[in-house]
């Protein structure tokens, strides 16, 4: 099956809506509550299971410097693959997410990019549709190194 490189699936956290390219996306999943996992990183809200493995929860409410994200109907848990470059390596992540939007298709010359001194590194550009702002996630770079082997060795402490 062909993949198009530029379809995003949207979500909103707070009062944001964030696009995350398909290709990255595993599965969306109703919330379930996470298996506490302790002394971990604060936006870390626990693990849950994905078919064979145990991965992480995100709150990205939290990670992405808004609000803890408040569980409730539209809530849900949003899977994704990612790869850290410096790691060599791919991991997977669950994200919790306050509603899933849309999936929008897009050119990449309608993408504004956001220019490389801008912090978070992980926000790769701006999309504007029927009015809507949407952050374009590079979700590759959404964690750093430290984070990504944080996460890694904590749930390699539960197995």
């Amino acid at each position: 099956m062909a993949t198009n490189s530029n379809s995003y699936l949207t979500f909103r956290v707070g009062q944001e809506t964030f696009g995350v390219n398909v290709v990255k996306v595993m599965e969306i999943r109703e919330y379930v509550a996470p298996r506490v996992l302790p002394q971990t990183l604060p936006f870390v809200k626990g693990v849950v299971e994905y078919r064979d493995e145990v991965i992480p929860l995100i709150d990205t409410g939290l990670k992405f410097g808004q609000d803890e994200i408040k569980v409730d109907v539209d809530t849900v848990m949003i899977v994704l693959q990612l790869i850290s470059d410096t790691l060599s390596k791919t991991y997977r992540v669950a994200i919790l997410v306050d509603a899933v939007s849309d999936v929008i298709e897009c050119e990449t010359s309608e993408l504004k990019l956001i220019s490389d001194d801008y912090r978070p590194g992980y926000i790769q550009s701006t999309y504007t549709q029927n009015d809507k702002f949407i952050y374009i996630l590079n979700s590759d770079l959404v964690f750093n190194q430290k984070e990504v082997i944080s996460m890694l060795d904590s749930i390699r402490n539960i197995k």
